[in-house]
């Protein structure tokens, strides 16, 4: 039977909104799974199964795997000799034998979940209209011209930016002293910093964002330190390392500048690295300068200094 021009149009459609799609796919998820390689489909639901429930015996995790005991120590073999799960036994009773997410692993499982909460959200909004029609055009539009307006991701999920609160004080810690220990050392500062946020930063006249996905886990936090009354640093700049790329820092950091305007301060600093290129690139797209005099820092990492008139 002879195709209608509609049916044509949508098959055409649908194969090229899905090409786009793959595409998108292809190149986010090497870098969304580079942190969690070699992984089979069991050893993600065990990690995404402790990051929602906590330490958790091993018949639990069979029963909900509906896998066998051997396989589930198995798995937890693997991910205990990538520091990604530790195990233990249970204070009440030391028959049982327990796991649970390392930091580490808290880390890399975090953002593998909110991926595919967002991936899951992102396809909701996508069907919820009852015309097919629609359902295509609004893909679409979401999939053409990604270069335009940032990618894929940027552009579908909303991130929001919200400023500090107790439940996030963890994430602010988390999220730092991931990229910290990463190329370098927690010193002392960043430890106070870290153990209490309210009097080191907040206090003072600073204030801590976060950046929020709609399904409400953090990705990102950036902080505004009070140095006077005219001048002010963006520290603590960090990334879920699986958001990185999506334009997550930059609405972090176009926040904090916003803020320190807001506030009436002449003059906000910021110290780095050369190894964190891409942040520097980020400084420097959104106007901050090297700072033209020599600067003593109290962070034995820093040898970069900028700043931005406001």
């Amino acid at each position: 039977m002879q195709q209608s021009g509609l049916h044509i149009a949508l098959n055409d459609r649908l194969k090229r909104s899905y090409q786009q799609y793959r595409e998108q796919m292809d190149d986010r998820y090497p870098r969304v799974m580079k942190t969690l390689p070699n992984l089979d489909a069991n050893w993600v639901r065990l990690g995404m199964l402790l990051l929602q429930r906590g330490p958790t015996t091993i018949m639990v995790l069979s029963e909900r795997l509906t896998i066998s005991h051997p396989a589930v120590l198995q798995i937890a073999k693997r991910l205990k000799a990538e520091d990604r799960v530790a195990d233990f036994r249970d204070r009440r009773d030391k028959r049982k034998h327990m796991l649970a997410l390392t930091s580490k692993g808290r880390y890399d499982f975090t953002g593998f979940s909110a991926h595919q909460q967002l991936q899951d959200a992102w396809l909701d909004k996508l069907l919820a209209p009852t015309g097919l029609s629609n359902v295509l055009k609004a893909w679409d539009n979401q999939l053409v011209d990604t270069g335009s307006s940032g990618n894929l991701f940027g552009r579908l999920f909303g991130i929001e930016i919200v400023p500090f609160q107790s439940d996030y004080r963890s994430d602010f810690e988390r999220l730092n002293r991931h990229w910290i220990e990463h190329y370098f050392e927690v010193e002392l500062k960043d430890q106070a910093q870290f153990d209490d946020p309210q009097s080191t930063i907040l206090d003072a006249g600073g204030e801590i964002l976060f950046a929020i996905t709609q399904t409400g886990i953090v990705v990102g936090t950036c902080a505004l330190i009070v140095h006077d009354q005219t001048q002010v640093e963006l520290a603590k700049m960090a990334v879920q390392e699986h958001f990185q790329g999506m334009g997550v820092g930059r609405l972090l950091v176009d926040a904090i500048i916003a803020r320190a305007r807001v506030l009436g301060f002449e003059e906000i600093i910021l110290e780095s690295n050369t190894v964190l290129a891409p942040a520097i690139a980020l400084y420097r797209a959104v106007g901050f300068e090297p700072r033209p005099t020599q600067t003593t820092s109290d962070y034995a990492r820093c040898n970069v200094a900028m700043q931005m008139s406001l």
